[in-house]
């Protein structure tokens, strides 16, 4: 049986980095101005992993637009090294990597059915003594994340009446917005949520998030970035909120998929900020 978490070793931990290439066979990939219509769906996948056996919960992080992976690896580094794996997918058609991927916002409709995907194949590794996954990653304590389109990716994963999928324990959202199905998601889950945005954010404005957490039934938390704007705390700029969303963050998920009864305190300490950020929540 597994672990619990006060018999694994203690974090911080050392990490492995990885990658692993996903290919479903059962869905096309869109085609766009620059490529032809796929049969499959490719999602390269980077993963960090603690150094140790484990089992840990398991979080899919999603990029944004013409974002990728590599520029995620600081708060990933920062979850994984607290004891969680971390999953970063490319999207096949919306990661930087891709010709005019600013053009492919539409293929938010086939994302979040990615991260479910990504799950099933990370799953499947954790099974596979071959891998150096093998017994590493917890079934039964999964997260989601994204920032930006990967935001709304996983607003889709978890609320949307097409994709969502109830695997999933707890939600991270960092500026984001809701595009899959937005009149017909349904909030009344009780699922932990914690949600980031800057009050600065010139691409999307914080509103479109606060809508979404005034209809959220709880357990949530809310963390303004004041002065934040739209990528700042999240993807690898170097800026003082780096460490107030890492660790506030890390709270999180050690308080809703790591068993910690004193992590929602720590949490309400690491996202006040004088000056720079403050904390509203349903706890």
């Amino acid at each position: 049986s597994p672990a619990s978490p006060a018999s694994r070793p203690e974090a911080p931990f050392s990490v492995l980095h990885l990658e692993q290439t996903f290919v479903d066979t059962l869905r096309p990939t869109p085609k766009t101005s620059t490529a032809p219509e796929l049969p499959s769906r490719t999602i390269v996948t980077s993963l960090v992993v603690p150094e140790a056996p484990g089992p840990f919960p398991l979080i899919v992080l999603s990029h944004g637009l013409t974002g990728t992976p590599a520029k995620l690896t600081r708060l990933a580094d920062a979850w994984a090294t607290a004891g969680f794996v971390v999953a970063l997918p490319a999207f096949p058609l919306t990661n930087g990597s891709v010709p005019d991927a600013a053009a492919n916002a539409g293929d938010i409709v086939n994302q979040p059915a990615d991260v479910s995907f990504v799950i099933d194949q990370v799953l499947a590794l954790n099974a596979d003594d071959t891998s150096r996954l093998y017994g590493r990653v917890d079934g039964d304590r999964i997260g989601v994340a994204g920032h930006s389109l990967g935001a709304a990716t996983t607003y889709g994963v978890t609320f949307s009446p097409c994709c969502t999928d109830d695997r999933i324990d707890a939600v991270v959202i960092l500026a984001g917005l809701v595009l899959v199905q937005p009149d017909e998601n349904d909030y009344s889950r009780p699922l932990p949520v914690m949600i980031v945005h800057g009050d600065a954010d010139p691409v999307l404005d914080i509103s479109l998030d606060t809508d979404v957490y005034a209809q959220l039934a709880g357990p949530k938390w809310f963390v303004t970035l004041h002065g934040g704007t739209h990528s700042t705390g999240f993807e690898n700029l170097g800026t003082p909120y780096d460490a107030i969303v890492d660790a506030s963050t890390t709270d999180f998920w050690d308080a809703t998929l790591g068993g910690s009864a004193t992590a929602a305190d720590a949490l309400r300490r690491a996202a006040v900020v004088d000056g720079l950020s403050s904390l509203e929540t349903s706890e």
